[in-house]
Parts: structure tokens; sequence; C-alpha cells
């Protein structure tokens, strides 16, 4: 973990209060801490640092690290990598999801936050025009990918192609990332450990219909995103499971409540004021639709189209 993270941290299990943690290093390379902890200063909890990772989970996400099935997995780990850099070695079958997120990226001197950022493709991308990026997401497996990423400035990788049978991939990357300006964390998009109005941009993609608390989520980036000259950069297909949440706190899909018909509108809504969950409110920049694929083998592919908002919030005139 780098160091010019550890004074923006908070103890996300006391989180919305902003306790402090402080760093108990073991191990260092450079400004980069290895191996030690970090203690909340009023509950005492620690949290660990491995192999340079800072594990910021509050104590009921812990579990996530527990098994090696679902995002922790082999298989899941390919099948992203190729979704995040698959057009760097493979141009033919890749979208350009990640090139149009990107596209509105404005450069600024302020922070930026990539909520389940997987294996790192946008804080990447976000390095471009940020000063400080931070790549956050609960799959212990892609935020070490990601931070070898960090490292190596190149991909490697054994690419699944049909049950146990692999592939070894690599390529070089972007010449343009700054990879001294970004880094990764296991954190929970329910828990933030982070200061309030810490970051200039906040990015939320594909994250929605995976946590149990949709609209905690969204609050949670108002929390963290500064009052004037900040932007969110929003997407998500709106398919919602009943394994992650209950149907009551959808935010589209539904047939009665207050967020009946399509998840794109109510997100609009929302975004520009009403309910009092974004304040300030944003402007919507721009809107649309983004094709976005997962290789799981050669032969099994998921297709999804993801919707998008770009939202902007301006100098406050006082």
């Amino acid at each position: 973990m780098k160091r010019w993270l550890q004074e923006k941290l908070i103890c996300p299990e006391c989180a919305p209060a902003e306790n402090p943690l402080s760093l108990t290093a073991t191990r260092e390379e450079g400004d980069d801490v290895l191996e030690g902890e970090l203690t909340c200063l009023s509950c005492q909890r620690t949290y660990g640092i491995e192999e340079g990772v800072a594990v910021l989970l509050p104590e009921s996400s812990m579990d996530l690290l527990s098994t090696g099935s679902g995002y922790n997995s082999k298989a899941m780990l390919s099948s992203y990598l190729w979704s995040h850099f698959s057009e760097f070695f493979n141009g033919t079958d890749a979208t350009d999801a990640y090139r149009t997120w990107s596209s509105y990226f404005k450069e600024t001197d302020g922070w930026a936050l990539d909520i389940g950022c997987s294996v790192g493709r946008l804080s990447f991308e976000l390095s471009k025009t940020h000063s400080r990026v931070v790549g956050m997401d609960t799959s212990l497996s892609f935020i070490k990918k990601a931070r070898q990423l960090l490292k190596q400035k190149r991909l490697e990788f054994e690419l699944i192609v049909e049950g146990h049978m692999t592939e070894q991939r690599g390529c070089t990357l972007d010449r343009d990332w700054n990879y001294d300006r970004v880094e990764f964390v296991v954190a929970d998009a329910m828990a933030l450990p982070f200061q309030r109005t810490l970051f200039s941009t906040a990015t939320s993609i594909n994250v929605l219909e995976k946590v149990p608390q949709p609209l905690h989520h969204l609050a949670n980036i108002n929390h963290v995103l500064k009052d004037d000259n900040a932007m969110f950069v929003f997407s998500d297909p709106f398919s919602w499971d009943e394994g992650v949440s209950d149907p009551g706190v959808w935010l589209s899909g539904r047939t009665e409540g207050p967020f009946t018909g399509r998840g794109i509108d109510n997100i609009s809504r929302l975004m520009a004021g009403d309910g009092g969950t974004f304040h300030p409110p944003f402007e919507i920049l721009d809107q649309g639709d983004v094709d976005w694929k997962i290789r799981k083998t050669e032969n099994l592919w998921e297709h999804i189209t993801s919707q998008f908002l770009v939202g902007v919030r301006h100098q406050n005139r006082r």
C-alpha cells in the first residue's frame, strides 16, 4: 500500500464516523508498505497489509475473502482480465466499453475513486487525468493481480480455453498510464474507508446490481465526492438478482413503490437531486449504452448492455 493513501483512510467498521487509521509498517519498498497493519484509533480494530495489499473490510464482509469461488476464482480472473485488456492482445473480439467510459474523464489535480475496479483497467485510465487514483474491490484475487500490473507494467496470465486447458497470454499496456499515481485496496462499496469529500471523480461500473443496499451504495458515493467540481460516471445493466438484494430495495424493475420503471430513468432522477441522495445534485452531461463482454471460455461468452450516465457538479457560486 502506498504511503500517500494512509492519511486519507478511515475505519470502515466505524464509518460514517471518520476515525483515522494508524500505520505500522514491518516491511517496505520505497513508499510502498508491503507488510504491516492499520489500526483504528477509536475501536482498535486492525486491518492487515500483506504483499502490499491492504484489506479494509468491516467484520461483516470478511467472509468474502474465505472462498476460492465466485470473484476469487481462477476462472473469474481469466474472464475479467480478458474483458479489461483484450484490446491490447486480441483487438478483433474486444469491445470499446472502457474507452467509452474513460472518454469523459477530465484533467484535474484531484483524486479519483474506481469502485468495483476488478483488475484495474478504469483505474489505470483515470491515472491519465487525475493526480491520485484508488481502485477498490472485494475480490482479493482481482486486487492482487491489479497490483501486479501496477508493478510490472505488463500483463501475463493464463487464459482459460476449455475446462483446465489454458493458453499463455501477455502484452504491453498503455504507455500513457501513470502507474505511480494508482493504488488498489480490498474494500466494500457498502463501507467506504475514505474521508468525506476526498474525490473529484468516482466511478461505479456494473456495481449497483451486485450490492445488497443499492441506494446506500449511491449515498456512500455522495459522501466521498466533492461538493463542487466533481464528476460521477455510473453504468449498470440493471439485471437485478433476488439472491443478492431484496426486490424491495431495487432501484428499478418494480411494479410498485418509489422505483417503478426503468433504472436509467430512476438513477438520472436521483443524480439530479430527487430524494436528496445526491446533494448537491448533478447536471447530467451525457447518457447512453455500452456493449460489454465477459469471456468465460473459448465457447462461452456473456454479452451485456450496460447503460451509463455521466453527471457533473460545477463550482459553487457563493
